[in-house]
């Protein structure tokens, strides 16, 4: 099955990848040239993430940058001038303080500030509804189709969106990419080096408890309430030993169900959104991702060699599922939600994309986008999404900045009703 072949072709390549080492690489390069490359690129790689650090340390705000004016305020869901004035008094009165000007005039509101004032108001928190977290787990092998910063932009809107923030969405995003692109995202000083708490290193621990978790290995991003257990590149080599290290490691326990039983079933509690990332392999970090998740939630390039690529994927998940029902395992009630991701309107071979990707998915298609902004490739240098980057630290328009934040706002409405709807399916 599926297992078996995966180990037979990993057990080929290394072995076809350690021949080719020892007998033809080995001859025209020494050791130490391994050595001197290795330690060269992790410098380069802690001097790209000094560098970012020391610029956002330099010139960014100490807090997160977002504010929200008054006016703004009174205008969110459930919210009005008297509403907000009211609570206002009675928050200061028991001694909550807000930012105000040396005149004494209220200077702006932060995102905590908002929470709190709903708080006041007893506006239902998402979490009064639902027990555990939502796991979107966002998939495609196929490699540059976006899965990264969409999961993180996405996350970080929805925390921020005016209309969700009465919700006060706990956001959790697990890293399961060896490359640790969601980390460089989100907490990059994590990514470069050894990171002994990882997403991986804790699904092979069943002994961690929830407190152990919260405490080691999930940190707080530039957004408050977002949180991240990040990865490192050496969680790479647990593909190659998956069954080996269950079996010895844990006392042969299920090997699809690492991510469910020892990170997700004991955070979900913490945690409103739980959103997941991986590479594009076929591997264990794939299959667990599938067992743990509420909703596939599936980019679409639009461009044709990375659309027809994202189809031969859908094709294979029937498989996919096939095999884990085989293994005793229950996949039923998953939901899957697909989405144009680098997304322009205006290109006719994109339109035949979507055209094409509804045939495929349907109603499981989303009816919002994704699109190609230079706004989203601008904050990548600064290792930021486009809602945590600070704007005076952005290399580019303020427009370009507002249209790709209005673009992942939107998406984020439209994600957060899709999977409330499905959690009413499922309910």
């Amino acid at each position: 099955m599926f297992v078996r072949e995966n180990r037979v072709a990993i057990t080929i390549y290394v072995y076809y990848y350690r021949f080719i080492t020892t007998e033809e690489i080995f001859l025209k390069m020494e050791l130490s040239d391994f050595d001197l490359i290795s330690n060269r690129a992790d410098a380069y790689l802690d001097g790209i993430n000094s560098h970012v650090q020391n610029f956002k340390e330099e010139f960014s705000k100490p807090d997160f940058h977002m504010r929200y004016s008054k006016k703004t305020v009174e205008s969110f869901p459930y919210l009005s001038r008297n509403a907000v004035e009211k609570a206002m008094v009675q928050m200061e009165e028991d001694g909550y303080q807000f930012t105000r000007k040396a005149n004494g005039n209220l200077d702006s509101f932060s995102l905590q500030d908002v929470i709190a004032i709903y708080e006041q108001r007893k506006v239902p928190k998402y979490r009064e509804k639902h027990s555990k977290g939502f796991v979107a787990y966002f998939n495609n092998l196929k490699g540059g189709a976006g899965k990264t910063s969409a999961c993180v932009n996405t996350i970080h809107a929805i925390r921020t969106e005016p209309t969700l923030i009465h919700h006060d969405i706990r956001g959790l995003v697990i890293d399961l990419d060896p490359q640790a692109s969601a980390t460089m995202f989100l907490k990059s000083r994590l990514a470069v080096g050894g990171q002994p708490f990882t997403a991986a290193k804790a699904m092979f621990n069943k002994n961690l408890t929830r407190e152990e978790l919260l405490r080691d290995y999930v940190f707080e991003t530039d957004v408050p309430g977002v949180y991240i257990v990040p990865a490192a590149i050496d969680d790479a080599f647990l593909t190659t030993s998956w069954l080996d290290e269950c079996e010895h490691r844990l006392d042969g326990q299920e090997p699809h169900s690492l991510l469910q039983q020892n990170i997700i079933e004991k955070l979900q509690g913490d945690f409103d959104l739980i959103t997941v990332d991986s590479g594009p392999h076929m591997d264990y970090f794939l299959l667990n991702g599938i067992v743990a998740a509420d909703a596939l939630v599936i980019p679409l390039p639009p461009s044709p060699v990375d659309f027809h690529s994202s189809l031969k994927y859908l094709s294979q998940i029937k498989i996919l599922m096939r095999y884990l029902t085989e293994q005793d395992i229950n996949v039923s009630g998953k939901e899957m939600i697909g989405f144009m991701n680098k997304f322009s309107p205006h290109i006719l071979q994109h339109q035949e994309s979507l055209s094409g990707a509804t045939i495929c998915l349907g109603e499981k298609m989303l009816d919002a986008h994704i699109p190609e902004l230079s706004g989203f490739q601008r904050c990548g240098v600064t290792l930021d999404t486009v809602i945590s980057v600070d704007p005076s630290m952005y290399d580019g328009g303020r427009g370009a900045l507002k249209s790709a934040q209005d673009a992942i706002y939107a998406f984020s409405r439209s994600f957060f009703a899709r999977t409330q709807l499905i959690r009413s399916r499922q309910s």
